[in-house]
């Protein structure tokens, strides 16, 4: 009998690492929802588009995450079941939100813009 599904799936590299999924075992995660919501707005043009129709008048200075950021951040974190923004500080560390933002989802000191 043939197999009927794919053994690997490939997304788009992140923060220069390969990012694939398998059934296969190993480093796991019950989260993958989140790459593949990023797959979304990486083909769709959703966050490049909204980012351009924002007029962003905050001052530069004071500025640690770009409008594109806070945007990814907040549409996967609404996709994901947490719209009321309160999980922000809890979900900054999460690997699966920083890799599907473009962070090193194992890097500590590189939080999802949260």
């Amino acid at each position: 009998m043939s197999k009927s599904t794919q053994e690997q799936l490939r997304f788009h590299p992140s923060n220069g690492k390969t990012i694939r999924a398998d059934f296969n075992g190993g480093e796991l995660s019950s989260d993958f929802g989140t790459l593949l919501l990023r797959e979304t707005i990486l083909q769709s043009g959703l966050i490049n588009g909204l980012t351009d129709a924002i007029n962003d008048r905050r001052h530069q200075s004071y500025i640690d995450h770009t409008m594109k950021e806070l945007l990814v951040q907040r549409v996967l974190q609404m996709a994901c079941g947490y719209e009321d923004a309160n999980d922000c500080n809890r979900l900054r560390s999460d690997p699966m939100f920083k890799l599907a933002s473009g962070r090193n989802p194992l890097d500590s000191d590189n939080h999802f813009s949260g």
